[in-house]
């Protein structure tokens, strides 16, 4: 009996064991550090890394309301006439509120100075209560006009036609105009080639639409 009280007092005071624990409160103990390949933290992505950077292009200001100053105060009148007879067609400031700035947001590049600014990933401009900027991936080509270049979308189908485009006009005496066009033909193709661009994408991607097309293609030149 006495050799086996020595041999446990020695296997209670080897290094490394938990002498006097029971074994239901061993698991609480802290667990050794994990090995130095799980303990490597992966380093944080910066975001700024990532996002490419938006460079404008070039910006200008414009106001269409000095230009033609009767038909201006035609639609400034006729602005005025519409919330005076929403206002006594219904007497409530805020109803007349409402009107009035649904009539401003529509009307707000027209009547307020606008600033169009163009960069290396968007397009459009911003204005008192108005503001449309999008990207040029969201056209399809552009034309011109003496006062402006507008941006549009697929014109052959009914939802690209009932989309609104953007117009970006050109200071008055049309100093800038070359600078416009510079940058948006290096965007968007014109008209005719943007368009037989889009109909040889159709015929590549098959299917049933593309044979339709080919179809009527090949019956018009008969």
């Amino acid at each position: 009996m006495p050799q086996k009280n020595e041999k446990s007092e020695r296997e209670q005071g080897r290094p490394g064991t938990t002498a006097g624990r029971p074994a239901y409160l061993r698991g609480l103990m802290p667990r050794g550090k994990p090995d130095s390949a799980e303990a490597k933290e992966v380093a944080p992505v910066d975001k700024e890394e990532e996002a490419k950077e938006d460079v404008e292009l070039y910006s200008w200001k414009n106001w269409l309301l000095p230009r033609r100053p009767l038909v201006s105060a035609v639609v400034v009148a006729s602005l005025i006439g519409c919330i005076v007879l929403a206002y006594w067609a219904v007497p409530q400031l805020f109803f007349v509120a409402v009107i009035t700035l649904i009539f401003l947001n529509r009307l707000a590049p027209y009547l307020f100075p606008v600033k169009f600014v163009l960069t290396e990933e968007t397009v459009g401009y911003k204005t008192f209560l108005a503001r449309d900027v999008r990207g040029w991936d969201r056209f399809l080509t552009y034309r011109e006009f003496p006062d402006g270049v507008f941006l549009t979308h697929d014109i052959r189908t009914l939802r690209g036609r009932m989309k609104e485009g953007v117009f970006l006009y050109y200071y008055e005496d049309g100093s800038n105009r070359d600078e416009i066009l510079r940058i948006v033909e290096s965007k968007l193709k014109p008209l005719h080639e943007a368009l037989s661009i889009e109909d040889e994408k159709r015929e590549d991607r098959g299917g049933l639409r593309s044979a339709l097309d080919r179809v009527r293609r090949f019956r018009s030149q008969k």
